[in-house]
């Protein structure tokens, strides 16, 4: 089988690291793959170590948020530019399936006519973006796969239900890490992509509020990636007046969750399902979250992490107040979170469910068949993300 994936970054976001972890799944079935990606990142670099064919596509970065006429004029010339590369790249090394990792890249698949599997790691908030999505999927032999339930269901709505398939994000081993529950300062951070759905500065808000740093430390780790620059730089100064440290982009995740007692995840309305959680679930770090988007169909509140009642600071800063006081409660929360981890989020499981997908599309399509998936008990399983305790 031969496979094209396209990415519209090739910096490693959550996205991005998923699909490393399906191509090594792919590397492992013995697949033929080539990647397609902008930029010259560590995605494109990943794929090459790996024996893929690699090619970089003409899809110039832009900012989160509104775009301007230029943005949209710019963004048309370079999807006709891909498309393009995309099709010559079809007639000299025909592929079974071409596999769609993130909506701004989805419209250079019109008119292929190859089965196309789209995989949304992200909630399509926009009217938008909901449209061009809909129109691209609605003309091909298109399957959808969704990193949660929240982040389906726009495209339940848009096309049949049956066509679309919710697999979980997965993440390796991060090693548990038992911590000195006994010992202070009690330390919180904030970990990834620095960027307003991030919630960086409700972070910041929270830190704010609990201003004795013998006894509650505060930190972040990231960078702004592909993200807006000039948010970051508002991170940065508010952050030297709450006293919280910047430490930085790192690539030693489980180095810097273990340095943690508390990840705090106060992510906007539309956060889809971010990998950080799986991975602190991993590590034994204790989780406090806004109940947004698709997280509490990751967290089980008060079994493997708490969720907050509103989207608020202060009702983040009285979770940390609770948990910093609490190390029972810290150890409870991170035995089950790491339990939890081991039924629901290895990445075995992730690469696996992918992969097969991928595989029943081009059966299905060779066959001449209606395309329906069949109903996974992952998807029966996962009805509102909230499972009974183990």
């Amino acid at each position: 089988m031969r496979v094209l994936f396209l990415d519209q970054f090739s910096d490693l976001g959550g996205a991005q690291l998923c699909l490393r972890d399906v191509l090594l799944e792919v590397s492992r079935l013995g697949w033929q793959a080539e990647v397609m990606a902008p930029g010259a990142g560590p995605l494109l670099d990943f794929a090459r170590k790996r024996g893929f064919d690699v090619q970089r596509l003409p899809l110039a970065p832009y900012a989160n948020g509104r775009k301007t006429a230029t943005d949209v004029l710019r963004f048309g010339v370079d999807m006709v530019r891909s498309l393009r590369i995309l099709r010559r790249a079809l007639r000299e090394r025909p592929a079974d399936l071409i596999y769609v990792n993130g909506p701004r890249i989805l419209p250079a698949v019109s008119g292929t006519h190859v089965p196309v599997v789209f995989h949304s790691h992200s909630f399509l908030d926009k009217q938008y973006a909901r449209t061009i999505a809909g129109r691209v999927l609605l003309s091909l032999p298109a399957r959808v796969l969704a990193c949660s339930e929240f982040t389906a269901q726009p495209f339940k709505m848009l096309l049949r239900p049956d066509t679309v398939r919710v697999i979980y994000n997965g993440v390796s081993d991060h090693g548990f890490c038992p911590r000195n529950s006994s010992g202070d300062p009690v330390r919180v951070g904030i970990l990834g992509r620095i960027a307003p759905e991030k919630g960086h500065l409700d972070f910041l808000r929270v830190a704010a509020a609990i201003p004795d740093r013998k006894k509650v430390q505060f930190c972040i780790v990231g960078a702004s990636l592909f993200s807006d620059a000039e948010y970051q730089q508002r991170v940065r100064s508010t952050s030297a007046a709450a006293g919280v440290e910047l430490r930085g982009w790192t690539d030693d995740v489980s180095r810097a969750l273990h340095d943690l007692d508390i990840l705090v995840v106060p992510s906007a309305s539309h956060d889809a399902s971010p990998r950080v959680i799986l991975e602190a679930l991993s590590a034994g770090t204790c989780v406090l979250s806004y109940p947004s988007g698709g997280i509490p169909e990751l967290i089980r509140d008060g079994y493997s992490g708490l969720l907050s009642r509103s989207s608020s600071p202060q009702e983040l800063a009285m979770l940390v107040r609770t948990l910093a006081a609490n190390p029972e409660l810290r150890d409870r929360l991170a035995v089950n979170g790491r339990r939890e981890w081991e039924a629901r989020f290895r990445v075995e499981r992730f690469r696996s469910g992918v992969c097969a997908a991928i595989s029943e599309a081009v059966t299905s399509r060779a066959l001449g068949a209606s395309g329906r998936y069949s109903t996974s008990p992952e998807r029966v399983s996962a009805h509102d993300g909230r499972l009974s305790a183990p």
